[in-house]
């Protein structure tokens, strides 16, 4: 009996692991490219991510997943500052400000299969006036495990990947790149 009641522990160590920190988010050449094909575009200053209630951090099994820049929106904000930069696209000085918050954002790592959904409303302002405002919706699926100790990593590794898809299909949208012009 009590041999039984040990291995309840064991088990529960085995389905759920320990939070994680996700990795920095690497910028995406395509994304980088895309905006680099569509010039002359006005630059914008430095975005700020912000989060809905309950929409600023992630858990995956009860563990919660951190972000090397602090924070999930942070972490969003980091790659758009970063793929703006590179695209020789950010200006502190410039009119256009970006705002975006994030309105949903989720990891999920089921049994055989994980899912993450992640969306944001994009928010691009030239002085006060408002020149492009959409949401953008992204999901994944990944391979999981029964496991917590594959199945966790499996899910954050999926995260970043979900915010390149992100930033693409913003990139992608010919009225946001009409409001840079």
């Amino acid at each position: 009996m009590k041999k039984s009641l040990l291995l309840i522990p064991m088990l529960a160590l085995l389905l759920q692991g320990c939070g994680m920190t996700m990795t920095r988010y690497e910028p995406s050449f395509e994304n980088v490219q895309k905006l680099k094909q569509s010039p002359p575009l006005h630059a914008i200053s430095n975005p700020q991510v912000t989060a809905e209630s309950g929409e600023g951090s992630l858990v995956v099994r009860a563990n919660p997943v951190r972000s090397p820049s602090g924070s999930i929106p942070a972490h969003i904000q980091d790659a758009i500052t970063e793929e703006l930069r590179k695209a020789g696209l950010l200006d502190p000085q410039a009119q256009r400000q970006l705002k975006v918050l994030v309105v949903k954002n989720e990891l999920s790592a089921g049994m055989g299969t994980g899912d993450g959904k992640l969306a944001a409303r994009f928010t691009l302002l030239n002085g006060n006036n408002v020149v492009y405002d959409a949401t953008k919706n992204v999901s994944s699926q990944w391979s999981s495990s029964f496991f917590g100790f594959i199945a966790i990593p499996n899910a954050v590794n999926a995260y970043n990947p979900m915010v390149r898809d992100l930033l693409k299909e913003l990139y992608s949208d010919p009225q946001f790149i009409q409001a840079l012009k």
